[in-house]
């Protein structure tokens, strides 16, 4: 070998080596994956029926970020404020971390068939727990939540929030609680539903004033205490037994009557009675049934009646 090739090659392997040293080769560490921020996956997006039907949402990557996360206001200010996941109707703008209005954000905050708050296990019970709506986050930023979805929803008396006229996008949303802005948390996935199909005259759906008796398909009555305000297990039993009916069913009347007991006004004994009307509904809701077909009416009880709610339904 001459000196010339020598020098060469002498060369070649010094450049070598000082792009190894200098990191230039390096590419493994280039070619690391980013980390994958908060992701949601819906298992049913399209074709839902209008008038209710449950989806199951399992979100992912939803970590605290140190104080960018932390609640601004209580019960959770100056730590991890958690997230919302709620089925909704949303303007086009909606995301708090861009100040949108909250009144472009339309949905149901107090019924936990429709809206969970995601907080770790260890705030739960300062939320309020599962009466709330409060779920339990993994600690590895994970959930699997079920949400009712309808192209109607009202509140608790029986007023619209929002329906098919409504300006907005159907949808699963999810954004920060407890006054968190926090845009990672913020996503959007869309929800379309089935075409509602006219009732043929036939099958028309009957006045509400009163429901011809041979047209139900189910009835139940279902008995309360003088001063009972919550579902027992045997009314909870009756209505479960009933759900495919009530579920099949164009519309559902709740009939609360209100009783004449000592010691208390008419407007308490009303006030109760439409309680436990709400609340029969709120039951039917949570277990699939369409809430923009359900009815809510009040009646006056003989003297000496208990009080009790009929629920009928028809075809």
């Amino acid at each position: 070998m001459n000196i010339r090739n020598s020098i060469s090659s002498a060369s070649k392997i010094f450049v070598t080596l000082s792009l190894v040293i200098s990191g230039i080769a390096a590419t493994p560490a280039a070619s690391q994956a980013a980390p994958v921020g908060p992701t949601i996956t819906v298992t049913k997006t399209a074709g839902l029926n209008p008038n209710g039907e449950l989806v199951t949402i399992s979100g992912s990557g939803f970590l605290a970020d140190g104080t960018l996360t932390n609640g601004t206001r209580p019960p959770l200010a100056g730590t991890f404020g958690g997230f919302y996941v709620t089925f909704g109707k949303f303007q086009d703008v909606w995301k708090p971390s861009v100040s949108a209005p909250s009144g472009n954000r339309k949905s149901s905050q107090s019924d936990s068939s429709r809206v969970n708050w995601l907080v770790p296990a260890a705030n739960l019970a300062t939320i309020g727990g599962a009466a709330a709506g409060g779920v339990a986050l993994n600690p590895d930023g994970t959930f699997s939540v079920s949400l009712n979805a309808s192209d109607v929803l009202l509140d608790a008396a029986n007023a619209t929030i929002f329906d098919t006229s409504t300006i907005g996008n159907y949808g699963i949303y999810t954004y920060g609680a407890s006054g968190a802005n926090y845009a990672p948390f913020e996503t959007y996935t869309p929800l379309a539903f089935a075409t509602r199909v006219a009732a043929s005259p036939s099958v028309a759906t009957p006045n509400v004033v009163g429901i011809p008796e041979n047209s139900k398909i189910i009835s139940d009555k279902l008995n309360f205490g003088l001063r009972e305000k919550s579902l027992s297990k045997a009314n909870k039993k009756k209505l479960k037994t009933d759900l495919p009916s009530y579920a099949a069913a164009s519309q559902i009347v709740i009939t609360a009557t209100i009783s004449r007991s000592a010691g208390t006004s008419s407007k308490t004994n009303k006030k109760m009675a439409r309680q436990r009307a709400s609340m029969i509904k709120k039951y039917l809701v949570a277990n699939g049934v369409g809430s923009s077909k359900i009815v809510i009416k009040t009646k006056n009880a003989k003297s000496g009646t208990k009080p009790s709610v009929k629920v009928v339904a028809s075809p």
